[in-house]
Order: C-alpha cells, then structure tokens, then sequence
C-alpha cells in the first residue's frame, strides 16, 4: 500500500539582524525546498530587515530563488528603518506583513523564526 503524502508547509521567519542567529534558517529554507520539496515561504520582519538591506543575505537570496522560493519583506519595518533604496536593489517583495503571517495561519504552515 502506497501513501501520497503532502509537502511540509514551512514558513521562516526572520527576525534577527544578526548573521549568526538568521542565515542558518535561510540555508534550512533553500535545503528544505530544494532537496524534500517542502512548500516554503520566507518573510523578513523587524530588524530581519536590515539583514537584507545590508547585504548579508545575498548570498542566501539567491539560493532561495534558485530553490524557487521567492522572499517577502515587511513594508513597514523597511519604512520604519528608512531603507526603502537598499531594499529595492534586492530580489525581495514587500508587503504587509500582519497579513502575511495570517494568512500563513489560515494556509496551515508551521512558522519558525530565526
């Protein structure tokens, strides 16, 4: 008997500014989507901002689309940090992100924050 079983439903959020706490989960994210197909969503909030703005992801963002993870970033903490121009030199969306993690809540995913 065979099982069909459902993709894990994965959401990361990134809170910290500090490399040594965030960049693991956005590595876990890459591997999770890229080697077990997981359905997964990565959403940088609070000073997670100023970790993408000040270049320390790069890297990491470029695997995350490579994995076909497209990363979302708060519009109001990168208002409120006043790094509007260096985000959007990024490959990263922004929207609201209340909205979003509600709607990560409704959809199921299981959010961990790095």
């Amino acid at each position: 008997m065979t099982t069909t079983s459902q993709p894990a439903k994965v959401a990361f959020l990134i809170l910290s500014d500090d490399p040594g706490r965030a960049l693991p989960g956005l590595v876990m994210a890459a591997r999770m989507k890229a080697n077990r197909g997981a359905d997964v969503r990565v959403l940088f909030f609070g000073p997670g901002v100023k970790l993408v703005a000040g270049g320390a992801a790069d890297e990491h963002l470029d695997a995350l689309r490579a994995a076909g993870i497209g990363a979302k970033a708060c519009s109001a903490n990168v208002e409120q940090y006043g790094l509007g121009e260096e985000i959007a030199a990024r490959p990263v969306e922004l929207l609201a992100a209340g909205a979003e993690v509600e709607e990560y809540a409704r959809q199921g995913y299981t959010v961990l924050s790095f």
